[in-house]
C-alpha cells in the first residue's frame, strides 16, 4: 500500500501547479446597487463549503449579521484595524461555470470602499479575503480528501476480505477432498475479483495524490 501511495505522489508530483488565491477591484452588482468590491477567487472551490465558510466569515465581522437571496450582510459591523467608525459589510457568490469566486463590499458611511480612497481598510479587507479563500479552498480538498480515503479505506478491506477467501478456499480444497471443484472454482472467481480490486486501488491510489496535490498547491 505504502509503495502504490508512494509511486502516486512521484506520478502527481511531476504534474504539479500551483493555484492561488486571487483578488481584484471591480464593481459587483448587489441587491441595493452596483458597488466597488474586492472579488476573491477559491481555487478548488466547493459551493457547499464555501456557502457555509462565507457565513461565518460575516458574523466575524459584527454587528447584524443577515442573509437572503444568496448575500450576506453584516450592518454596523466593526473591526479595530477598520478604525473606529461602524461600517455595512457585504458579501455574495459569483458562479461562472466551475469557477467560483466572492464579492466583499463595504459602505463606510456615504461612500464605499475602494482602493484608492481609503487605501489601508482596502488592505484590511484585502487580506481578510484573501485568508477567507486559502482557508475555503484548503477545507473543501481536506473534505474531498478525507472522502476520496474513505474510499480507498473500504477498497482495502474488500481486498483483505478477497485474500482471506482466497486462502480459506485453499485449506478447503486440502481439508474437504470432495469438495475440491468447487473449491478451486472459487479461487478462480476470487483471483479475478482480486486482480480488479486491485486495479481499482491503484486508480484511486493515483486520485488520493492528485488531491494531496491540490491541497499542498494552494498558497
Amino acid at each position: 500500500m505504502k509503495q502504490l501511495l508512494l509511486a502516486a505522489t512521484l506520478f502527481t508530483a511531476a504534474f504539479s501547479f500551483a493555484q492561488e488565491v486571487k483578488t481584484s477591484e471591480e464593481y459587483v452588482s448587489f441587491s441595493n446597487g452596483s458597488h466597488n468590491a474586492i472579488v476573491v477567487t477559491i481555487p478548488y472551490a466547493n459551493k457547499e463549503v464555501v456557502e457555509k465558510e462565507l457565513k461565518s466569515e460575516m458574523k466575524d465581522w459584527g454587528g447584524k449579521h443577515n442573509s437572503s437571496k444568496g448575500e450576506h450582510t453584516a450592518i454596523q459591523a466593526s473591526m479595530k484595524s477598520m478604525g473606529s467608525k461602524p461600517f455595512d459589510g457585504y458579501a455574495k457568490i459569483i458562479e461562472s461555470g466551475d469557477v467560483i469566486k466572492v464579492a466583499f463590499a463595504v459602505d463606510l458611511g456615504g461612500a464605499y470602499m475602494d482602493s484608492r480612497q481609503h487605501s489601508s481598510q482596502y488592505k484590511v479587507i484585502q487580506e481578510r479575503a484573501k485568508k477567507f479563500a486559502t482557508k475555503t479552498a484548503t477545507t473543501g480538498v481536506e473534505n474531498e480528501l478525507a472522502a476520496e480515503a474513505k474510499i480507498l479505506k473500504e477498497m482495502e478491506k474488500d481486498k483483505s476480505d478477497l485474500e482471506k477467501s482466497i486462502e480459506n478456499s485453499k485449506k478447503d480444497i486440502e481439508d474437504y477432498k470432495k469438495r475440491i471443484e468447487e473449491a478451486e472454482q472459487k479461487i478462480i472467481d476470487n483471483e479475478s475479483a482480486l486482480s480488479k480490486k486491485g486495479e481499482e486501488i491503484t486508480i484511486q491510489t493515483t486520485k488520493i495524490g492528485d488531491v494531496e496535490k491540490k491541497k499542498k498547491s494552494i498558497r
